[in-house]
């Protein structure tokens, strides 16, 4: 028997099940992982910034919700789990900005830029931290 390493396993895994549905149904799970998300939040985000993983797991859709909680008046993330059999969700209580930061498109192309322009493909956030 062939003993595969662990990371090979989960990549194979996962082209598996990505290859498994359309990508008009992969766009119906995420829209329906986003609705449900932001539905199931305790309380309405200013500005909110979804992030659905393309796939999630083999079981279960992940995302993050940013945006500005009108009760602390800071930047939150939310994290919900969408059970892909159920269509039940579950969200954890809100993380401040300073622990989890959910990407907007516009920074991530800047990064991009800036590592295409500078050669640097160090990830280094604000305080310098990698």
């Amino acid at each position: 028997m062939r003993v595969l390493p662990l990371t090979a396993l989960a990549l194979s895994l996962a082209a598996s099940a990505a290859h498994a549905s359309s990508p008009d149904a992969w766009e119906e799970f995420r829209a329906d992982v986003e609705k449900s998300c932001v539905a199931s939040l305790p309380e309405a985000l200013g500005t909110p910034t979804v992030f659905v993983e393309p796939t999630g797991t083999e079981s279960f859709g992940i995302a993050a919700i940013e945006g500005l909680s009108p009760e602390s008046k800071s930047q939150v993330t939310y994290v919900c789990v969408y059970d892909k059999q159920k269509k039940t969700v579950q969200v954890t209580p809100a993380i401040a900005a300073e622990f989890l930061h959910v990407v907007r498109e516009s920074e991530r192309e800047a990064a991009a830029a800036e590592r295409a322009a500078t050669g640097d493909n160090k990830t280094v956030d604000e305080t310098g931290q990698e």
